[in-house]
């Protein structure tokens, strides 16, 4: 096992709850592929406690479901929220980066949402065609840049570009990370 500091991702979602399953479903497809250099966590929610799988990433991934985009997917960077209110039993992306801050004191590693496109969430409810199209089109862009390097590149800018073709042609407000709501 190598011991270089790579990429980690978050698979984040509830296979239960219909589109909320994209994360983990994106997560079994990384996890198929083995990359090398990228360790997955897939999870229901962000906890406190993964503020302690953090330390060795030279990069993070948290990968889920969000509403409202105007595209199949969206990879932007996250910066820390030292105001994020610290809930013991779920965080956003942004309070997980706080915590780590707090405990290691130093800065946390760059860190990327991957959202993808999601419309119905209820209990019980089958992925839905949208979700099931922003899967394909995200795994797609992703499976060439899972990596930190890769991942580094993409989010200079040039990359998320590629992003402006999966519009779905109706102006919608910017995309939350399930997560993050």
């Amino acid at each position: 096992m190598s011991t270089v500091p790579g990429l980690l991702v978050f698979a984040i979602g509830n296979d239960a709850r219909g589109d909320d399953a994209l994360g983990p479903q994106l997560g079994a497809r990384i996890e198929q592929a083995s990359p090398p250099g990228v360790k997955l966590l897939a999870e229901y929610q962000l906890q406190i406690e993964h503020a302690l799988d953090l330390r060795d990433a030279a990069a993070v991934l948290f990968i889920d479901a969000a509403v409202g985009l105007g595209q199949a997917f969206e990879l932007r960077r996250i910066e820390l929220d030292p105001a994020a209110q610290l809930l013991s039993h779920s965080l956003s992306p942004a309070a997980l980066l706080a915590v780590f801050e707090r405990i290691e004191g130093r800065a946390p590693p760059p860190a990327f949402v991957f959202a993808l496109r999601g419309e119905s969430f209820e209990l019980g409810e089958p992925l839905s065609a949208p979700a099931a199209g922003a899967l394909e089109a995200g795994w797609a862009w992703l499976s060439a840049r899972l990596s930190v390097s890769g991942l580094l590149a993409a989010a200079s800018g040039a990359a998320l570009q590629h992003q402006q073709c999966n519009r779905t042609g109706h102006d919608a407000p910017e995309g939350r990370p399930h997560a993050e709501q």
